[in-house]
């Protein structure tokens, strides 16, 4: 991908993000195996500069906290950032498993079970409070999420509308 200048330019990119002490405890809990790279902030961050580096437009980037607590604000603000039209009823859908994700339907159990955006706690056996691996593994991905983050959308204009 990272070769193909063309799509690198012409693509518009975004990008949703979280912070990478989650992925690593929700990444692990579905594949001990994982390794550093499994975090995949750092792919991001290789991505981004490679796009700017072929001349495409800046990426889009969405914060997972901003859109589980405030969908339509934070797809407000991507659909403005791309230029498409925002429909809130987008926001809502039928549960069920999408036939592209059955693949990796362990992946989406949570998504295939929701009507829409919506917060999950989880509680994992492992985390970075009492791995070592998963603690080297998220602060290795810790400046790639901050840059990232720090690009983040502002949902602050939206928010009004979300709430009225």
């Amino acid at each position: 991908m990272l070769a193909d200048r063309r799509f690198l330019a012409e693509a518009r990119h975004a990008f949703l993000i979280r912070r990478p002490e989650e992925i690593a405890a929700s990444s692990y809990a579905l594949h001990p195996g994982m390794n550093i790279t499994a975090i995949g902030l750092e792919r991001l961050c290789e991505v981004q500069d490679a796009v700017r580096d072929a001349g495409g437009n800046a990426s889009v980037v969405i914060d997972s906290d901003d859109l589980v607590a405030r969908p339509g604000a934070t797809m407000a603000a991507y659909c403005a950032a791309v230029g498409l039209p925002f429909i809130p009823r987008a926001l809502t859908w039928e549960p069920g498993e999408r036939p592209e994700w059955r693949r990796y339907a362990r992946w989406h159990v949570d998504a295939s079970a929701s009507s829409g955006f919506e917060q999950h706690e989880h509680m994992y056996p492992h985390t970075v409070e009492n791995s070592p691996d998963l603690a080297r593994f998220a602060a290795h991905h810790r400046p790639f999420y901050e840059r990232l983050y720090a690009q983040r959308l502002d949902v602050t204009p939206w928010e009004q509308d979300e709430s009225s």
